[in-house]
């Protein structure tokens, strides 16, 4: 069975796993999509409306958001004619608007892909402060629209600071519904690890992205070829030379492409997204796990509560999952695991003090 039908039984069986009715071609998915006019939302709107996300008879309604301004709107229209013309059989309805009350009217997913971006002459304290107004305004948005078990990733960086501030503003909404995108830091990690053995990104599992985005990719427990990581790579020499390797090119890999390409990579998270929410409504591979920015409630790894931190997850379809609970860690990854989570955990606490000014909503409001 060729990998794409393997993807697309896999979708299929995890759904029926799940304890929801499995949804017919009548009953379309709604995903809110928000940035959706910038470069990820281009690669990403195609991806979805031809079935890499939900599979190959699932139809989409895709709501898009994006800012009030002229040259985004005209790219919106622009976006919106060429779904038109793509003829998209999986797409039923396609909205472009700036008024967040219709974009996320009765969302099913809902996909942050905007963040305001670190940038020269300003300081942390300023990047923070704006993103804890952006997601305020979304977690607002979210609460008010959204349907109760509406699934929300965050990409725009931090994702796991902003996924927190949303969720602390869209109370109503289960925490863990709230999710920080890592799949890309797998997937470039797994990436390397084919290009190095020179296979196909099939046959390399189970890499684990801890913590947020590129702070500490893991190949301790991947599967290559088949086989373990430590009897691929046959020496404990060769293990730290291809983790130390391949986390440093993680870490650097975004600016690369930044210096190549002129623009922050959007092809990649958008294929990463799509994973991310695939493996969450249709369920992982029998003996796979993948790695998730989540409400870290769980117990797991020692890793202090309310934070969203990347952990393994096994996806059962439907939106359920649970954390993977007994991977065993070398001393050296304990340490970096702490280290990693004592940075997500000032982040959440520096966030902090630009929300006590603007409380969430006293009540919460229905859901659509």
């Amino acid at each position: 069975m060729g990998a794409a039908a393997s993807r697309d039984t896999a979708c299929l069986a995890g759904m029926m796993r799940s304890s929801r009715p499995l949804p017919s071609s009548a009953e379309p998915i709604t995903v809110t999509i928000c940035g959706a006019a910038g470069q990820i939302g281009y690669s990403l709107l195609p991806m979805i409306a031809s079935g890499g996300m939900f599979g190959p008879s699932q139809r989409v309604n895709l709501q898009c958001l994006d800012l009030k301004l002229p040259e985004v709107m005209d790219s919106m229209h622009g976006m919106e004619m060429e779904l038109q013309d793509g003829n998209f059989p999986l797409l039923h309805k396609s909205l472009f608007t700036t008024d967040d009350a219709l974009a996320f009217k009765g969302a099913d997913y809902a996909i942050l892909l905007g963040a305001f971006p670190r940038q020269d002459g300003l300081e942390k304290r300023d990047v923070m402060e704006k993103n804890v107004m952006i997601f305020r305004t979304m977690g607002r948005a979210l609460e008010r629209h959204v349907k109760y078990d509406c699934k929300v990733l965050v990409v725009g960086n931090p994702a796991h600071t902003n996924a927190w501030v949303c969720a602390h503003y869209a109370p109503s909404l289960p925490k863990q519904n709230f999710f920080a995108l890592t799949r890309l830091d797998q997937n470039r990690a797994a990436g390397q690890i084919a290009h190095h053995f020179g296979i196909s990104v099939n046959e390399v599992k189970n890499v684990v992205a801890w913590g947020s985005h590129a702070k500490f990719p893991d190949i301790e427990h991947a599967i290559i070829k088949g086989k373990p990581a430590t009897q691929a790579l046959s020496t404990m020499e060769e293990r730290k030379r291809i983790n130390d390797l391949f986390r440093k090119e993680m870490q650097q890999r975004g600016a690369s492409i930044v210096k190549a390409r002129k623009a922050s990579s959007a092809m990649s998270t958008a294929r990463a997204i799509v994973d991310h929410i695939h493996d969450l409504h249709c369920g992982t591979q029998p003996g796979e796990f993948v790695s998730m920015g989540v409400w870290s409630d769980h117990g797991a790894y020692s890793i202090g509560d309310s934070l969203v931190f990347s952990v393994p997850v096994i996806c059962y379809g439907g939106g359920r999952y649970r954390v993977h609970p007994s991977l065993s860690l070398s001393s050296s990854s304990r340490d970096k695991l702490r280290q990693v989570e004592a940075e997500i955990a000032a982040d959440r606490d520096f966030a902090k003090q630009f929300m006590k000014s603007s409380p969430g909503p006293s009540a919460p409001s229905s859901a659509s």
